[in-house]
C-alpha cells in the first residue's frame, strides 16, 4: 500500500502494454487521475526528445534508431515514483524492455480485437500498417506479439468498454496483485532440504 498525503494506492508505478490502438493512452491517463501519479506517454516522449514524429523518425532513422531511444526511454521512466507509463506497441515484445518493466513493477496487458484496432487506428499515421490491407496485417501481428503479451502481469480487455470501467477494474485488480505481493513476502523462507532431514534415502 503506497500512500502521498491522503492518496492511497495499490502501487507507486504501473506500465500499461499491448498492441497499437488497445486504449494504452487513454486508459494511461484516466488512471493516472484516478491514482494522483504522474502520466508518461513514451512514443510522445520520444517525439518531443528527437524533434520529429514517430512516422518521420521511421522514414528517416530507420526502426532501428526508434527502437534505441524506445530501450533509453524504457530506462529512464522505471526511475520513475508515483507514475502510470503507457508504452508503446512495440515496446514490451523487446526481451531488454520486459525485462526492466517487469522488474520494476506490474505491466498490465490492454487487449482488443483486430477490428477493434482496425477501426481506432485507421485514420493514423502508423508505419507499421502503411499496407494495401491494414486488417490483415494487424491480425499477423497480434498473433504474432501475442505470446510476449501474455507474460505480462495482468490482463484487460477494453473492447466496447466505457474507459471509467477500465480503469476501475485495472484498480481493483491492482490491489489483489499488490495484496498478493505483499502475502507472499510474509511468508517464512523454506529450508534447505538438511533441515528437513537432509540425507534420508529414498526409493
Amino acid at each position: 500500500m503506497f500512500t502521498a498525503g491522503l492518496i492511497e494506492r495499490p502501487v507507486s508505478w504501473v506500465a500499461l502494454a499491448g498492441f497499437m490502438g488497445t486504449g494504452k493512452s487513454r486508459i494511461g491517463w484516466e488512471l493516472s487521475r484516478a491514482l494522483a501519479m504522474h502520466f508518461v506517454d513514451t512514443d510522445k516522449l520520444i517525439t518531443r526528445v528527437v524533434g520529429k514524429s514517430i512516422p518521420e523518425v521511421f522514414a528517416q532513422e530507420g526502426e532501428g534508431y526508434f527502437r534505441a531511444c524506445e530501450q533509453e526511454v524504457v530506462r529512464r521512466v522505471t526511475r520513475l515514483e508515483h507514475a502510470v507509463i503507457s508504452l508503446g506497441g512495440g515496446t514490451f515484445i523487446h526481451e531488454e524492455n520486459r525485462r526492466i518493466l517487469l522488474d520494476r513493477g506490474p505491466v498490465v496487458v490492454l487487449w482488443a480485437t483486430p477490428e477493434t484496432v482496425y477501426q481506432r487506428t485507421r485514420h493514423s499515421e502508423r508505419p507499421l500498417l502503411a499496407t494495401e490491407d491494414p486488417l490483415s496485417r494487424i491480425r499477423h501481428l497480434m498473433h504474432e506479439r501475442e505470446p510476449v503479451y501474455k507474460q505480462g502481469t495482468l490482463h484487460v480487455h477494453s473492447d466496447g468498454r466505457p474507459s471509467e470501467e477500465i480503469v476501475e477494474e485495472i484498480i481493483d485488480r491492482l490491489w489483489a496483485w499488490s495484496d498478493a505481493q505483499q502475502a507472499w513476502a510474509q511468508l517464512p523462507e523454506v529450508g534447505a532440504p538438511e533441515a528437513h532431514g537432509g540425507d534420508r534415502a529414498t526409493d
